[in-house]
């Protein structure tokens, strides 16, 4: 008994410490205010928006790379040498304002779609803005899968091991 409970205290403070020891390869905690401060106003039905990833058509399934390769708790385990960082910032600093200018344009034509639904417009009417939101949202997330293979492509496959052991 004694020798079980010796074993769990171990193993919780081998766990903790291990959590308390990683840190992310670039810190990134001021970020998600200043999303929310861009993102703007909320529409009246949106209780939890997740700005821009929101707005992508596929906005769960696929990896956000640059995150989880700069930002992520654990990034540090993946050992990126200095010019993989580089690398990675310079896609970001690509990759990011388009982003964020598509998602905007989105949640505009969004909140303008909701409107006109809630003061009486006909489904029929609106098709055409929803075939319009979906076409940029399929745009915006074609530049997501563009950027994953950027990415993708300067990772070794040990790192692309780590990255995956992030989502389990």
């Amino acid at each position: 008994m004694k020798t079980m409970t010796k074993l769990l205290i171990l193993s919780l403070a081998v766990g903790v410490s291990t959590v308390l020891m990683a840190k992310p390869n670039i810190d990134n905690s001021g970020m998600k205010g200043k999303m929310v401060k861009m993102a703007g106003e909320k529409g009246v039905f949106v209780v939890n928006e997740v700005f821009p990833k929101d707005y992508f058509l596929i906005s769960k399934s696929l990896p956000f790379l640059v995150s989880l390769t700069l930002h992520h708790p654990k990034s540090s385990e993946l050992n990126l040498s200095k010019k993989q960082i580089e690398m990675i910032l310079e896609i970001k600093t690509n990759t990011i304002p388009i982003t964020r200018k598509s998602a905007k344009k989105i949640k505009k034509l969004e909140l303008a779609l909701s409107k006109r639904m809630f003061n009486g417009a006909k489904a029929k009417d609106e098709y055409k803005a929803v075939d319009e939101i979906a076409k940029q949202k399929a745009e915006l997330t074609k530049q997501h899968m563009r950027c994953i293979e950027q990415v993708r492509a300067i990772l070794s496959p040990k790192q692309r091991e780590i990255l995956l052991s992030y989502a389990k």
